[in-house]
């Protein structure tokens, strides 16, 4: 698994200068890209690697390789639409940058040569000791922020099978099928408040008040990742193993009406997902994702199905009669539908000889899951 450890260094003009002439080395690249329709690194490289040396000498032969590395996904990305580099930033390899966390201080390679510069240690940077991959240098109001990518050993999966069915939703962030709930009325709270005065903000129009909407917008998003940082470690912290999280996509539609596409669009599921999965990783635990279709209408007893079993915030099945909250509804259907996902895990194990077990509990080739499953 990969994470990313942050520092801050010491603004050095060295840097600037660096971090210009690899935005044009940069752009270089995304110009031909972008004429000739073409987005494959080596193709690129043979047909701008001379020009680029000849029209940027200073920059190092590593970090003109990098530039292009950056503009080839710039441009499967944008679908090679014309796109100019305008944030000053440099991606480093291993050839031309080291990370010293023990002794505190980072060496980059610039237009100068080579160079030193310190940043302060943190704990956690002991925690995530391994392999530095690479690093992405980014200059900013004259802050120097340094990302550094570091390889570490996954840990190992727990194959025990206590799954975790998780709804997510608008009116209840997380709905888990634990009977646990994290409501999202503080955060509508906030965030309502906040798109308030932005709406304000844009109506005045003038150049302070779009200063101020840049500085409420970034305080909202910060906001939002600390609520779901706090929320994702708790459902992460609980003691299941495997966590079952629906197939999300969604998009907004004229017939939602426009109160309800609004808060489609603030929503930030992805992100509560993303921060769960990498959470889940670190402490060896397992991801699985569902069919969304009809686990909002589905009795999670019977198994019913049909789409007036749900009315608002409550379910009730015409079938059985049974009476539950929606969304704890829909969370135990989701556990459910995970339990399958997470057989499937054992479906493909290779076949080891008898007596050796996989790193996945499977024994003597079987594909029987653990015990804890009880075979359902």
């Amino acid at each position: 698994m990969f994470r990313t450890i942050k520092v801050a260094l010491p603004f050095d003009q060295s840097l600037a200068e660096t971090a210009v002439a690899f935005n044009e080395a940069c752009q270089i690249v995304l110009n031909y890209g972008s004429r000739h329709r073409v987005y494959d690194k080596s193709v690129l490289n043979k047909a701008t690697y001379r020009q680029a040396r000849k029209e940027v000498p200073g920059l190092p032969s590593a970090l003109v390789q990098t530039a292009r590395d950056e503009a080839s996904e710039m441009l499967l990305r944008t679908g090679f639409a014309k796109v100019t580099k305008k944030r000053l930033s440099i991606r480093y390899d291993g050839r031309c940058f080291k990370f010293y966390p023990e002794s505190g201080y980072a060496s980059l390679t610039t237009v100068l040569g080579r160079i030193n510069l310190p940043f302060k240690h943190y704990a956690y940077m002991d925690r995530w000791r391994g392999e530095c991959t690479n690093a992405q240098l980014v200059i900013r109001g004259g802050r120097v922020i340094l990302n550094v990518q570091v390889k570490l050993p996954d840990s190992p999966f727990k194959a025990t099978g206590k799954i975790l069915g998780i709804d997510r939703g608008i009116r209840n962030v997380a709905a888990c099928s634990d009977n646990s709930f994290f409501n999202s009325r503080h955060l509508r709270a906030v965030k309502g408040r906040y798109q308030f005065l932005k709406r304000r903000l844009q109506h005045v129009g003038t150049r302070s008040a779009h200063h101020k909407l840049g500085r409420v917008s970034g305080r909202e998003r910060r906001f939002v990742l600390n609520t779901n940082h706090c929320i994702s470690r708790s459902v992460v912290n609980k003691p299941f193993d495997v966590f079952a999280l629906e197939k999300l996509g969604i998009v907004k539609k004229k017939a939602n009406g426009k109160w309800l596409n609004r808060r489609l669009g603030s929503w930030s599921y992805g992100e509560l997902q993303r921060f769960i999965m990498y959470k889940a990783e670190a402490q060896g635990k397992a991801v699985v994702f569902v069919n969304a279709r009809y686990t909002s209408q589905r009795c999670c007893r019977c198994g019913f199905v049909h789409r007036q079993n749900r009315r608002g915030l409550a379910f009730h099945c015409g079938n059985c009669g049974f009476s539950l909250d929606a969304d704890l509804n829909a969370a135990r259907n989701i556990e459910v539908l995970g339990k399958s996902e997470y057989l499937r895990l054992f479906v493909n194990e290779p076949i080891v000889a008898p007596g050796e077990a996989s790193p996945t509990g499977v024994v003597d080739g079987s594909c029987k899951p653990p015990d804890s499953l009880g075979g359902s």
